[in-house]
């Protein structure tokens, strides 16, 4: 698997081999000895072929929320909606 990744990243950073005839991407691959269906994918372009051959899912999300830092934690203080709530809240209960 890793060839392939490897080779797929090298198409993507040399522009000649990216817009190369399909004979030298296909003399590349077999040079490379990827597999048959592999180089079917690969030369029609095929992603989804790609993935499914590879066990590989195309699409990842990372999310990262930041950290409180200590100087927030000390600055924090009950803001004016915090009061109103607390405020309404007492009129209701009475």
């Amino acid at each position: 698997m890793s060839t392939v990744i490897n080779f797929l990243e090298s198409v993507g950073q040399d522009s000649k081999l990216r817009h190369a005839e399909n004979g030298e991407v296909e003399a590349a691959l077999a040079e490379l000895q990827i597999e048959g269906e592999l180089q079917v994918a690969i030369l029609a372009n095929d992603r989804l072929a790609i993935e499914r051959l590879l066990s590989a899912r195309a699409t990842i999300c990372c999310g990262m929320a930041p950290g409180k830092k200590e100087e927030d934690e000390e600055e924090e203080s009950p803001s004016k909606d915090d009061d109103e709530i607390r405020a309404i809240t007492a009129a209701r209960a009475a």
